[in-house]
């Protein structure tokens, strides 16, 4: 997808989120080395709650994990926090796009640690896309 047919709506730390034509909400980081802290994780799911009230309706939500390459202990440990666990309501679907084994080791990370949500792993963006368009 072409970055013009995107809508851009906010940039956290060092995410940029945006908006498809498909109304899939992604995130892309925006370096090849992005550290991603609890502030982070806090910051972004207070934006995707106002986001999806603002809609009315729960969030498809895509983002790609393959720079990732560290997620800090913090920031894990802030994945078990009840602001995650509030987050719920406000989400259809997650769709994690992992594309090496690093990235996968945290997308398995995250699964571990964050329930309640319907959270999935991809190799490839578009399985991903096409498993949150049937949500």
């Amino acid at each position: 997808m072409m970055i013009e047919e995107l809508q851009h709506l906010k940039a956290i730390g060092p995410i940029e989120y945006y908006l498809r034509p498909d109304k899939i909400l992604t995130g892309n980081f925006t370096d090849n080395n992005p550290k991603i802290t609890a502030e982070n994780i806090s910051n972004t799911l207070q934006f995707f709650k106002t986001y999806s009230n603002e809609i009315q309706e729960p969030l498809c939500i895509l983002i790609n994990f393959s720079a990732l390459k560290h997620l800090p202990l913090k920031a894990r440990h802030h994945l078990r926090s009840e602001q995650v666990k509030e987050f719920s309501p406000y989400s259809k679907g997650i769709a994690i796009v992992i594309e090496n084994s690093i990235s996968k080791l945290l997308g398995n990370v995250l699964l571990s640690v964050v329930k309640g949500y319907n959270i999935k792993l991809f190799n490839r963006e578009e399985k991903a896309v096409e498993w949150l368009k049937r949500l």
